[in-house]
């Protein structure tokens, strides 16, 4: 004689498995997979704050530069360059200050030696020196 279930279309009875199969990931998991994420997300955050620092870095080494390759070429357009003399003034260059000392001295056979130390404004340290040379007419 057929089961009652049978004889009205049900499905017999599901049996519980004292092992399920697992689906999903646990708590444990998704917490360890969350701190290994955060931790890659600091660094990222840290890598480009360093690259942002730097290019500030290397944008105020280039303005000193052409603040110093500046003074060299004015110092070479003068007629005539003292035997040995320090000069100091001030430039502005891509809308910073800075402060510069040129250099001149004599070498062998009537050369000046030029040597322009760029400072940003109020630091002490020079950011950059660049020497040039200059002959005489």
């Amino acid at each position: 004689m057929p089961t009652q279930s049978a004889r009205f279309g049900l499905n017999p009875p599901m049996r519980l498995d004292p092992h399920p199969t697992r689906a999903g990931f646990s708590l444990l998991e998704t917490l360890i997979a969350l701190a290994v994420l955060a931790l890659a997300m600091t660094a990222l955050v840290r890598t480009a704050g360093l690259e942002a620092q730097s290019l500030a870095q290397a944008r105020e080494h280039a303005l000193a530069q052409w603040v110093a390759a500046d003074v060299i070429a004015e110092a070479r357009l003068e007629s005539t360059l003292p035997a040995s003399a320090l000069r100091q003034g001030h430039s502005e260059m891509g809308d910073r200050r800075f402060r510069w000392t040129l250099s001149i001295a004599t070498t062998d056979a009537g050369i000046r030696r030029l040597d322009v130390a760029v400072f940003a404004e109020p630091a002490q340290q020079p950011i950059l020196i660049l020497t040039g040379f200059a002959g005489t007419p």
